[in-house]
């Protein structure tokens, strides 16, 4: 067999594909937070080889979330309207607050007949096993919608609620098993490794380095087939980047379950999981075929975008 050479970043080397971000934010008119609107992102995407985002709106305040209010942030009748507008780049979430009641249910099947693929970011500051959540759980499930949701330690900050080692979600899980669960934020990927039982809520709220003892994260993508995760944001990116030697072993483990993201609001942010991504593919470090699953068609064939 011939010897491998190694590919350069250059002219002469073509990516397999194009990346879908499957975690993207947009405002619209004047905000305070600088984010980018519709058509600054097609942009930027350029850059970042990136030529389908899904856009995540908010419905309305986050219980607990840094913003005061909405800010300028779409909401899911504006997620669709800029899909609407811009079909070969952005795909759409909607988003809702439950109530529990049929009223929850009629709101997302209506948003699903709109065009929505999924549900997402959820952040509100509920338990995973309120009967609350549980009942939209259910709706997901009946309806066929993905659910992406934030995560909160013992409720600080914003997130479905969880303990340590993700227990509840796990209930979940085990509960809605026709259901697609997108785990995303520090908390969850906190839990790609192993870690003292008695931490703080606000230990477990942050961005570990080292390396991975494998921990619940990969428990449960390996025991829960409705589990899926988003490797966006500096939460997904650090769990991989932190470890090299488990990063190769994970993403090769997960390769079906794992999706690109960014999380990126404007230009400022710094975002190193493309290029690593990128890098670990030009070293031959991953296959073209994990690639490509991780950074498009994952994407494709749970949302069906």
């Amino acid at each position: 067999m011939a010897e491998k050479k190694m590919p350069t970043s250059g002219p002469g080397f073509t990516k397999p594909c194009k990346k879908i971000d499957v975690h993207t934010h947009l405002a619209k008119g004047a905000n305070a937070m600088g984010m980018f609107d519709p058509e600054a992102r097609i942009e930027f995407d350029k850059v970042l080889g990136i030529d389908k985002c899904v856009i995540l709106p908010f419905a309305g305040r986050m219980p607990g979330a840094p913003m005061a209010d909405a800010n300028g942030l779409l909401t899911p009748e504006d997620a669709c309207e800029v899909a609407a507008k811009y079909p070969d780049h952005f795909a759409w979430f909607c988003n809702i607050f439950p109530d529990g009641t049929d009223a929850t249910y009629q709101q997302l099947k209506k948003y699903k007949e709109m065009g929505a693929c999924g549900v997402g970011e959820f952040g509100t500051l509920q338990r995973f096993d309120d009967p609350t959540m549980d009942h939209l759980f259910s709706c997901c499930e009946e309806l066929g919608l993905p659910l992406l949701f934030h995560m909160s330690p013992n409720g600080i900050n914003y997130g479905v609620i969880d303990e340590a080692g993700l227990p509840l979600l796990e209930k979940a899980l085990a509960r809605h098993p026709k259901m697609a669960f997108i785990g995303h934020s520090q908390p969850f990927w906190f839990e790609i490794s192993t870690y003292p039982a008695d931490l703080t809520p606000e230990e477990r709220n942050v961005y570990p380095k080292g390396k991975v003892t494998p921990g619940r994260v990969p428990y449960l993508l390996e025991k829960y087939p409705n589990l899926y995760a988003d490797l966006s944001a500096d939460s997904g990116g650090n769990a991989l980047i932190r470890d090299e030697e488990y990063a190769l072993e994970f993403l090769d483990k997960f390769q079906d379950k794992l999706m690109f993201g960014t999380d990126i609001c404007n230009t400022e942010f710094i975002y190193p999981l493309s290029s690593y991504l990128d890098s670990l593919l030009h070293q031959f470090k991953i296959s073209e075929e994990v690639y490509t699953k991780v950074c498009r068609a994952n994407a494709q064939k749970l949302l069906g975008i």
